[in-house]
Formats: structure tokens, sequence, C-alpha cells
């Protein structure tokens, strides 16, 4: 899915991210008063990062029906949050301007603030309320002089099953995007296929590309597994919010495509999976330097603020970068 963020860092940069918001909104099918709400919140988000953040981004991200807003920043952070949530209330000079409004307009708001920054999410969903099953966020980031990402990612489900993967092109632009496309819809068209059988057939997809590092992730919700396996440098983290501990998961090393061998490499691993899990999956356009355990009240948030607070607190800046979480999720 596409939706790459952008650095909010002058005027036009507010009318940017209000076209952007609303076309991602026509695109997923939202009806023309919703349009008109979300550009009205997209200009809101847009301007507080303007005047009054540190490194401000701004993205829209399309959903199955739906789109999330995110507004993410590096400080200073929002003074008397919970007053700044009313309506009417006066937050000169703060990053708190009209969020009270946004909370309103919005099917679903949501909002972590400390010193280091802000992220804010507003959502809208086809029918207005919260679907059941894992909840996911996602952010994408193109590089610096790049009109399209190289990374992509993928949600998809089928039954009890979910399916969360993310793919890095080798490189930049229109070629690298061309790869991580091919990986993501062969997740899109086999759904409950198993993650090393994916991989095994994205290999054969990517051939004539030139490559990708991949990560996925199936969750079974009634078997209460998560099965995982990943090629290449990417990131990935299973987060126990009961416990309070991560557990590292391990990917191959190598690559996807052009040829490259990987048929006897791919191993997936297996772990628990509860309603308190949480799992991470970023590319290396992300750094790797944030721990869970060291903040567990923000992985208590919707997955898409954990998402954007970590492109907006670890973005490199200098290469293509997608994040995303996947929490929860009750057997149906």
């Amino acid at each position: 899915m596409r939706g790459t963020a952008l650095a909010v860092r002058e005027q036009a940069h507010v009318g940017q991210a209000r076209r952007y918001a609303v076309t991602t909104a026509g695109r997923a099918g939202l009806p023309r008063p919703e349009q008109d709400r979300i550009a009205v919140v997209a200009s809101e988000l847009a301007t507080n990062l303007l005047k009054y953040a540190i490194d401000g981004m701004f993205t829209a991200v399309p959903r199955s029906g739906g789109v999330d807003l995110l507004a993410t920043d590096r400080g200073p952070g929002i003074p008397r949050l919970a007053e700044s949530m009313r309506d009417g209330y006066s937050t000169t000079g703060t990053l708190g301007t009209g969020l009270g409004a946004v909370r309103r307009m919005a099917d679903r708001f949501d909002i972590y603030s400390g010193t280091e920054g802000t992220t804010v999410l507003a959502r809208w969903h086809p029918s207005g309320a919260e679907p059941r099953g894992i909840r996911f966020g996602a952010v994408l980031y193109s590089a610096p002089g790049e009109d399209i990402s190289g990374d992509a990612w993928a949600v998809v489900d089928h039954e009890d099953l979910t399916t969360v993967a993310i793919s890095d092109g080798l490189g930049h632009g229109p070629a690298a995007a061309r790869a991580s496309e091919l990986a993501m819809a062969r997740v899109q068209a086999e759904p409950g296929a198993e993650p090393e059988q994916l991989v095994r057939a994205m290999a054969t997809d990517l051939a004539v590309t030139r490559g990708a590092t991949v990560a996925l992730a199936r969750i079974d919700r009634a078997a209460g597994t998560l099965r995982f396996t990943g090629v290449g440098n990417t990131t990935a983290r299973l987060y126990s919010s009961r416990t309070n501990t991560s557990t590292q998961l391990v990917s191959a090393a190598g690559f996807v495509g052009d040829g490259a061998p990987v048929r006897d490499r791919v191993r997936s691993q297996t772990h628990a999976w509860t309603v308190d899990s949480k799992l991470v999956l970023h590319t290396d356009g992300i750094a790797q330097r944030w721990k869970a355990e060291d903040r567990p009240e923000l992985f208590g948030h919707d997955p898409a603020v954990v998402a954007g607070w970590l492109l907006g607190q670890y973005c490199r800046g200098r290469d293509d970068a997608c994040a995303v979480v996947a929490a929860g999720g009750e057997h149906r």
C-alpha cells in the first residue's frame, strides 16, 4: 500500500498535506462529507506542525475503505495535554491548537506526547466503527529526491489468519518500488499461505527485478501463534505489554529476487501470540536504537501511533523507510 510521509517545513506544505489527505480518502471510497472533514483535519494538523513543531511530518495512510492521518514531530511536546483536548481551549504557541475539534471529527483519535515529540492519529472507517481482529498501523517514507518509496507493506486477513509483511526494494526509485510491489502482491494473492512458502514464491516473482529484503509474520488468532520468516536486513521485534519484554525475530542473510538463491535458507520461527502482543516490522530506513521496554506507555497506544512515533523519532532521512505495527486481536 502507498502513502508516503510529507515533511512540513513551509506554508505550501499545508496545502499539499490537505490535498494529499483528500486524494487518499477519495481513493479509499470515503464519501464527500467525510472528505471535507478530512481536509479540515489535515490542514489543522499540518498547520500545527509548521507553527510549533520541530521536524514535523504528515502522512495519509490508506486502509481497507478508510484512511489514517498521522502527524509526528521531534518536540517540544504539548503541555497540559488533557486541557488541550477540549474544544475552544487556547493553546497559543503550542502544538495543541484544534485537537479537540480533530478528535470530534475523526472516527478514532489517539495521541502520544512527550518532550521528545508528539504523534497524533485521526482515523476514518467506512462504517465509522473500529473493526475487530488484529489492529495495525503503518507508515511509509520516500528517500529525498524520490517521488515514490522503494519500500512497501501489506496486512492481509484470511479467516483467523493475518499476514503482516514489509519489503525494501534494493536501491531507490521506481525500480526498487517495482520489486516491493511484486513482493507485496504475492502476500495479497495468497493470504493463507505459510510465510516461507510466500518468500520462496517471491524469489520467483522478483527474479527479473533488482530484488528486495522482506519480512513476513503470519498471526493465527485461533492457535495463539505468530510464525515469522525474513530475508535481509529488516528489523522485526515481538513485544509483550504484559511482561514488558521483547524478542528479536531473526532473518536470514541476503535478499530475494535477481536470481539470488533463497530456497535452502528460508526458515520460520514460531512464537506465542496473545492479546498483549505487539509486532513491529521496519526497514533499515528507520534506526534500530529504540527499545519498547523503555516506553511501555507508548506501546499502549494505537499501533498507528507507535508506527508514526518510530518514523518521527528514528527515520534516518536519507533512505526509504517503512514501519508496520500490529497488536492484539481477538479470535472471531
